[in-house]
């Protein structure tokens, strides 16, 4: 890792006293730990998302077949009844809810620690993966610290702080690639490169010199799923694990175009990233894998099938709803996420799962 590491977090053992001869399930079958989180955020993806989405294909959906546990998120913010995606993800990254449009701040605008910055902190390498520009909000809300976010170039200056490891996306336009250098990254173009070369526990790699991938629908191809498995490939090098956020981002602007097969297109893109996700992390036994969404966007409702027998679809805003969003989980501690909660309780359930006191 780039810069010293503070803190090496202890796991202490359980102070509960084991009967001479415990049951053999125990024995056999100890509670696993977990060494990695992996947090994959559908922007905008409701129910009804992934529900337009399995109405195209014929086999389940990879999110519903290899959840364990499924919860519900409610999304309004400190300020708003209606989330935005700043208010939204900062609300998981730092454990408080906040006013829209913050960026890893609290209501009041003093600073919180992010997810990655705890973590990194206490040993574990970071990352992140979008199929928007790194500075946007829900990327930015797990390394940054402003008060709107559409300060860009501000958002980027907080990436310097050195907290993430691995950032895959766009953005390009903001960031200065002599100072990421300077810094100890490696940066590359998707578009131009060979992923599966990628040996490095410190780079960022753009999409192209665009600020945001294109749609996967106009060619986009396997970028979420071939720059996932790079970050997971790399930041896995480190003994002591990592925390991963992965945003499908452009399933929330299909929802704000009120443009079905956007949203479809892109729903089912990040559903085959989280199949890769699944795989890897059930091989690896030591990964918690939670996929949710920072709010719903559309108001999106599937009603009666045409004489094909396919789904219709109808969306009643262009902009975000207070609708509960999924919370889906796999892995070790996964029954942490079953239930009724605020979005900000998945930040807390992610440090209980870690045995991390917040």
């Amino acid at each position: 890792m780039r810069f010293p590491l503070f803190s090496m977090f202890l796991m202490g053992v359980s102070g509960l006293s084991m009967a001479q001869n415990p049951p053999e399930e125990i024995k056999t079958n100890p509670t696993p730990k977990v060494k990695n989180v992996i947090l994959m955020i559908g922007d905008g993806t409701g129910l009804a998302q992934w529900s337009a989405a399995q109405s195209r294909v014929d086999e389940p959906l990879h999110v519903y077949t290899l959840s364990e546990y499924l919860g519900l998120s409610k999304t309004s913010s400190a300020s708003h009844f209606i989330t935005d995606s700043g208010a939204g993800a900062t609300a998981i990254s730092i454990g408080e809810k906040t006013y829209n449009k913050a960026i890893g701040l609290r209501a009041d605008t003093t600073m919180a620690f992010t997810l990655s910055e705890m973590l990194h902190v206490k040993g574990k390498s970071t990352g992140l993966v979008a199929t928007c520009g790194l500075t946007h909000a829900t990327p930015a809300s797990f390394y940054a610290h402003q008060n709107n976010r559409y300060m860009d170039k501000e958002i980027a200056e907080d990436f310097y702080g050195g907290f993430i490891d691995v950032a895959i996306g766009g953005g390009f336009p903001h960031f200065d690639t002599s100072r990421l250098h300077k810094l100890g990254y490696a940066t590359y173009f998707y578009k131009e490169h060979n992923f599966d070369s990628i040996n490095s526990s410190d780079f960022v790699a753009f999409y192209d010199t665009a600020n945001h991938p294109v749609p996967y629908a106009m060619g986009r191809g396997n970028f979420l799923k071939d720059a996932t498995m790079t970050a997971i490939r790399n930041l896995s090098r480190n003994d002591n694990g990592f925390f991963l956020m992965v945003e499908g981002s452009q399933i929330d602007w299909g929802g704000h175009d009120n443009n079905a097969e956007y949203v479809i297109s892109e729903a089912l893109d990040f559903d085959s990233t989280i199949a890769a996700v699944g795989q890897w992390a059930k091989a690896d036994g030591e990964t918690l894998v939670i996929i949710t969404a920072d709010h719903e966007t559309g108001g999106l409702s599937l009603f009666e099938e045409t004489e094909n027998k396919e789904a219709k679809f109808a969306f009643s805003t262009k902009h975000h709803t207070g609708i509960p969003v999924p919370v889906f989980a796999f892995g070790p501690m996964s029954h942490l996420f079953k239930g009724v909660y605020e979005n900000n309780e998945i930040h807390f359930k992610i440090l209980k799962a870690l045995d991390i006191k917040p």
